[in-house]
């Protein structure tokens, strides 16, 4: 049998529970082409990527691929997240000094 707990809070779980699935990925039209898309040597960006990547001996790779998030919650902490699901409000509640 599975037990599930809250992901936010830690509550064990009982039948009631909300599933939050979240979907992230670049927000680009692959078939939209301008005009600057046209213009640049992207031969020339390669080669120069490559170059540097050799000299310094990093190869950056940027992950931009699309992830998926899949989280459990309890009604409380679900409550909580529909009122403020990017969590704005916990942000505006820290006080830092003017040091």
């Amino acid at each position: 049998m599975l037990h599930f707990s809250c992901d936010l809070c830690g509550r064990h779980l009982s039948d009631q529970r909300f599933v939050i699935k979240l979907e992230v990925f670049p927000a680009f039209d692959p078939e939209e082409i301008s005009e600057d898309d046209l213009d640049v040597d992207h031969l020339q960006e390669v080669s120069e990527s490559l170059q540097e990547a050799e000299a310094t001996g990093q190869f950056p790779v940027v992950e931009c691929g699309p992830k998926e998030f899949r989280f459990d919650l309890c009604e409380t902490c679900h409550g909580s997240y529909v009122k403020d699901p990017l969590g704005r409000n916990g942000l505006r509640r820290l006080n830092f000094s003017e040091n």
